[in-house]
């Protein structure tokens, strides 16, 4: 928990009619999908923090950079983001007619403090990409250092030349045969 996203609800209740804004930037750790992860988790908010009644209304803009590799060439990829965010709080207990909130579209206010950050780190994962591609154009790796396919019927070494980015499989697997041997060795 980040404390610079925590606010005191009953001083936003005092100051109904005040908009507090909120610009600043953290770094929040794990905010990754996949191979993609935002730089050094830096994201920089402009929110305002508004009471309404009971529930808290979150609105505002939120930016970070992330760095991710191509899925085709697996080269570097990096990207902005700029968010739009809009966001509702309601408390966690039943109102005055005994009704409980619909916590469906909506984040609950527990405790003491409105913590922002679980809706700067749901917007900022929600839009990280996928799968990147360096550029649409992509063709995947380069043929040159990692060649594919089969090599020409007078190749002098019989085998197909390995991809390098494989060679830890083809430890994994000869480690595997070795056992296989020394089991049905003891059999």
């Amino acid at each position: 928990m980040t404390r610079d996203l925590l606010f005191p609800i009953e001083a936003l209740r005092r100051r109904r009619d005040v908009v507090r804004e909120v610009d600043l930037e953290v770094n929040l750790d794990d905010l990754a999908v996949g191979g993609v992860d935002v730089t050094d988790g830096r994201v920089t908010l402009s929110l305002a923090v508004e009471v309404r009644g009971s529930e808290v209304a979150v609105t505002g803009r939120l930016q970070a950079d992330w760095t991710g590799e191509c899925r085709r060439c697996l080269e570097s990829v990096s990207g902005h983001l700029d968010l739009e965010v809009g966001e509702v709080y309601v408390p966690d207990r039943p109102d005055s007619e005994g009704i409980l909130p619909d916590t469906g579209n909506v984040y609950l206010l527990t405790g003491e403090n409105l913590d922002l950050e679980p809706v700067v780190r749901d917007a900022v994962l929600l839009a990280l990409p996928l799968s990147p591609l360096c550029r649409d154009e992509c063709e995947g790796p380069d043929t040159e250092r990692f060649p594919t396919g089969v090599p020409p019927d007078g190749d002098s070494a019989g085998e197909k030349p390995m991809d390098p980015r494989w060679a830890v499989l083809d430890i994994l697997r000869e480690g595997a045969v070795e056992d296989d041997d020394a089991h049905g060795a003891s059999s």
